[in-house]
């Protein structure tokens, strides 16, 4: 009984839920097909509407005011992404009416141009393989930090602002690595990252530098395996009791430790450095046929407000006699 019961309880629960949606349809449907009639009725009104909207809005568009996205990811030395993001989007709410503390005089920029540069955002790199190598760019902020599946990298981050002066990005590029490489507190972390990164680098040299010569010496001496680990502990390699095999495979893993510190050494010319220059999007984020369909939509909209204060005059005058 108490089975049946349950069964029952699902099945009114499931049909209400249906009912509900289909109620829900209705109502649009219904909505929908009122503001077609008033369109219909007062289509002088929301035509005349649409037209100055969609007008403004290809203004809004011309070409000297059309706005371009321009992205690039950087990698850091000795500074956190989350250091630097701060940094970048803090750009963005400089008030630029004061004079002490304007994007003219941060980044040391023309006011023509910096007056056409905004929207400064950075966004978390991620390692989806956790192969040190970016996978995707967060631009949602939709990947947590917390997850464990996807890495984010704290040595880079990715940044994006937007520009008027698309023939200018690379006075813009150089103005922006010039401010961040300009804060004191990252110049302090960059000096001892800088220098953690030359000794583990010459560190690594020197290794491989022995490696070769104990290497050297087994091939073209004919030293026996017990003689060449003798030659290893007068070197200060400490290998341990291994075979020859072994010791090769230390020779090649520490080679590509020099490699890497190499690279690491060569990227470190200072706190912020891009990976590639800024690229530009193709298309300009306010572009006329984009704001042309916007401006429909929203011409529509509000001459649809419009339409329903000339269909209602009457009533709206005689409640206001009232």
């Amino acid at each position: 009984m108490n089975m049946e019961h349950r069964e029952m309880n699902l099945f009114d629960f499931c049909k209400a839920i249906i009912v509900g949606i289909g109620n829900i349809v209705k109502w649009l449907l219904r909505g929908f097909g009122e503001m077609i009639r008033l369109t219909y009725r007062q289509w002088w009104v929301v035509m005349v509407v649409v037209l100055v909207v969609v007008a403004l809005a290809l203004y809004y568009a011309r070409p000297s005011n059309r706005m371009y996205e321009a992205n690039a990811v950087a990698i850091l030395n000795g500074v956190t992404n989350e250091m630097v993001a701060n940094e970048f989007e803090a750009l963005g709410k400089v008030n630029k009416h004061f004079a002490e503390q304007n994007i003219e005089s941060l980044l040391e920029l023309d006011a023509e141009l910096a007056w056409r540069i905004s929207h400064f955002e950075a966004f978390d790199v991620i390692d989806l393989l956790a192969d040190s190598t970016v996978d995707m760019v967060d631009y949602r902020h939709k990947v947590s930090r917390i997850d464990t599946l996807c890495v984010h990298m704290p040595n880079m981050v990715a940044l994006r602002f937007r520009t008027k002066e698309p023939n200018r990005l690379q006075e813009v590029e150089n103005a922006i690595l010039g401010y961040l490489n300009s804060r004191p507190y990252f110049q302090m972390l960059f000096a001892d990252y800088r220098a953690q990164a030359e000794r583990e680098a010459e560190f690594h040299i020197h290794q491989v530098e022995k490696l070769d010569s104990l290497t050297s010496a087994f091939y073209f001496s004919h030293n026996s395996q017990a003689q060449m680990q003798m030659d290893a502990w007068e070197s200060g390699m400490v290998l341990g009791m291994r075979g020859v095999e072994l010791f090769l495979e230390d020779v090649y893993k520490e080679m590509r430790v020099r490699e890497y510190a190499g690279a690491r050494r060569a990227v470190c010319a200072a706190p912020v450095v891009l990976q590639s220059h800024f690229i530009l999007e193709p298309k300009a984020v306010n572009g006329p046929l984009r704001m042309s369909a916007l401006g429909i939509v929203v011409g529509w909209l509000v001459g649809l407000i419009i339409a329903v204060l000339v269909d209602k005059r009457k009533r709206i005058q005689a409640w206001l006699r009232e």
